[in-house]
Order: structure tokens, then sequence, then C-alpha cells
């Protein structure tokens, strides 16, 4: 069975448009005022919204960044994880200084608190292994892969 490529390509195309349309939006611009500061007439700018027209990429390039934007090109199988950061990175875009603050200082909370718990059990592991009397040389080795497989984790 076959993929429909066509009608993949017309949804992408789509959601970058819907994409676009959310950015000229979040933006405070108007149609017009996005076309006069891109070098395009507004009528240009309108089609490409209704999806009317198939832009040009340069057309495209140019009005993305005079909304301050540019296109990345990802792998596909990232989709889902960037359209996740996107999402977040537009509900940042739009929170107050004071906010933005209060979620660093939570995300700071919790990743010392991931790391405390990570030190814990590392310890723990550790007073586990002494105990045994597998000698110096096994004990250098297993705490070294210890240290090794914990490290990673931060």
């Amino acid at each position: 069975m076959a993929i429909n490529t066509e009608s993949k390509s017309a949804r992408l195309s789509d959601d970058l448009i819907d994409d676009f349309i959310k950015v000229r939006k979040y933006k405070s611009m108007s149609q017009a005022e996005l076309a006069k500061k891109s070098g395009l007439h507004q009528a240009a700018v309108g089609r490409i919204e209704n999806k009317s027209t198939d832009p040009r990429l340069e057309t495209i390039l140019k009005m993305l960044n005079t909304m301050g934007y540019t296109l990345t090109i990802i792998p596909a199988f990232f989709e889902p994880e960037y359209a996740t950061t996107l999402e977040i990175n537009g509900v940042m875009e739009s929170l107050s200084d004071e906010s933005l603050k209060r979620i660093k200082a939570y995300a700071d909370a919790l990743y010392e608190e991931e790391l405390k718990r990570k030190q814990e059990a590392f310890e723990k592991l550790m007073s586990l292994a002494k105990p045994m009397d597998i000698g110096d040389d096994y004990k250098a080795i297993l705490e070294e892969e210890l240290i090794r497989k914990y490290e990673g984790l931060d």
C-alpha cells in the first residue's frame, strides 16, 4: 500500500500556514502591517492565509523574518517533542517576568530534588557494596561502574 504523499504534503502546508497565522496574531500584526513590513501586498498575505495560493519559500521566509521568526527543518521522528517545545515556548512568551521567575524557581527546585534522590540512591548502593569483602580491586571497579552509571543520569 503506497503512502499518499500529496495529502501529507497538503497537511504539512496547512499546518505551516496555521502556525504562521498564530504567530502573526500573537505578534498583534494585521495582514496589512505584515505585508507592508515584508514588502508584499496585503492581498498576497490574505491569499496565503486563506490557503488559496502556495507561497514561494522566499516569501514565507521574508514574512517570518519580519515577525522575528525563522523556519527550521527537523527530523520527522522529533515532531511530537518539537511540537510540545513550541507549545511551551509559545506559552512562556506570554507570561509576565514574575511568572517566569516563579517557574524557573520551581524548575530549579525539581532539579535539586532529582539530584538529591539520585545521590541518595547512589549512596545506598555504595553502602550495600561496602560490607562485602570482594577485594580492593573489585571495589574500585564497582565504584567506577556505579559512578559512571549515575553520572549519566544528570
